[in-house]
């Protein structure tokens, strides 16, 4: 039986490649597959034979994927050197959200006529809130969760962010602080459905578990299930894995050729919002210009506003999922597809976690010995041509 699928995913780079990938395997089995989507994507999802609808909007014409959030986080201050419990309590005054409430309202309109038009058979959701129009509808929907199981999947077993034989009562401390990062989301969400006449959501975020099926993406290897079960009505998969688009990559011979003994080849992102701190950046691309080896960088939205070392290759954005096969170590801020994909290739990581889930990444590949944590922002030289070393 073929279906038709409907994609309605949060904007942000990281949601919309984890539905990417998964939509490639459904695609694959003979569905057809409908992406809900703003103008900044128009035309990067049809080359995977997807159906777009875009979703208009001033805000986001013009831009690049992602451009819009990366400017939110980096405007938020949630950027800069900060412990896991003051970027937590950062996320509670974080307009982003409420912004998110706020755009979801303005495009249903524009969704409930993408639904008239496809009448699709299932909906899957990978955001902080749900669509009234898709979970209030006649029609089974799935949650997909693009990040840490962590962050969904609540058990007092479980640590957040913080080493699993740690102590308990930080976890307790900063696992009550976590339960309000969504609370102007939720309260914002809650006077819109009551508007509405739909029910009130009384979790902690504007979408709950769905009824029907929950999905989320990490390897066994690294997921908690050695500390506690997996929920009913949950399923876990080891990556929501991107195939890539048709076209080939090819590093530039003037780079892949460059001649540097014993050289390894090195990945660096952090990640489309994380890469907005051009200052950060900067800093990194420094230490790392004094490494023996070649190092491919993602380079991020503001990636033209600066110049990469004689060592490096990079554009402001590389094909990620083509460059993971060719590397020997990567260093990434430990956002979820970048962690399940290098893990999917098998490299070693070096993990610079900036906030949100990445602090449970991070930590997760570091005691499971598949990487390094460090801190990008006061990581010393050494520290980090070391770790490179060690890897």
């Amino acid at each position: 039986m073929h279906l038709t699928i409907l994609f309605a995913s949060d904007q942000g780079v990281g949601h919309v490649n984890a539905c990417i990938g998964m939509a490639q395997v459904l695609l694959s089995r003979g569905h057809k597959i409908v992406f809900a989507v703003n103008q900044s994507y128009a035309g990067k999802l049809s080359p995977f034979g997807f159906i777009e609808e875009i979703f208009t909007s001033a805000k986001t014409s013009g831009q690049k994927p992602g451009e819009n959030d990366a400017k939110c986080v980096l405007e938020s201050g949630i950027l800069s050197n900060l412990t896991s419990s003051e970027s937590m309590k950062l996320m509670h005054i974080f307009s982003f959200f409420e912004d998110l409430v706020d755009t979801m309202r303005a495009n249903e309109q524009q969704l409930k006529a993408i639904v008239a038009k496809h009448n699709p058979d299932v909906y899957i959701i990978d955001d902080f809130a749900a669509p009234p129009t898709l979970i209030h509808s006649t029609n089974p929907w799935v949650f997909l969760y693009s990040g840490n199981p962590l962050s969904v999947i609540e058990d007092e077993r479980t640590p957040p962010g913080y080493a699993s034989n740690g102590d308990r009562q930080e976890w307790a401390e900063f696992k009550e602080l976590s339960k309000n990062k969504f609370k102007n989301l939720n309260i914002k969400y809650n006077e819109w459905m009551k508007e509405e006449g739909y029910p009130l959501n009384t979790g902690n975020t504007g979408i709950s578990d769905s009824p029907y099926l929950n999905i989320y993406g990490y390897p066994e290897e690294l997921d908690y299930i050695d500390l506690r079960p997996l929920p009913e009505k949950w399923l876990r998969v080891d990556a929501f894995m991107r195939r890539g688009k048709k076209q080939e990559f090819k590093i530039p011979d003037k780079f892949r050729d460059r001649d540097i003994e014993k050289s390894k080849l090195i990945y660096f992102s952090l990640g489309s919002m994380g890469s907005a701190n051009v200052d950060l950046m900067k800093r990194l691309v420094s230490i790392l210009s004094k490494s023996q080896h070649k190092i491919i960088v993602s380079k991020g939205v503001f990636g033209d506003t600066y110049e990469l070392a004689d060592n490096m290759w990079g554009e402001p954005s590389v094909p990620q999922t083509k460059v993971l096969p060719l590397v020997d170590v990567v260093i990434t801020h430990g956002g979820n597809n970048t962690i399940t994909e290098t893990f999917s290739c098998g490299k070693p990581m070096i993990v610079m976690p900036l906030f949100s889930d990445q602090y449970d990444n991070a930590q997760r590949v570091h005691e499971k010995g598949f990487g390094i944590r460090l801190n990008p922002h006061n990581c010393s030289e050494q520290q980090l041509l070391d770790s490179i070393e060690k890897n």
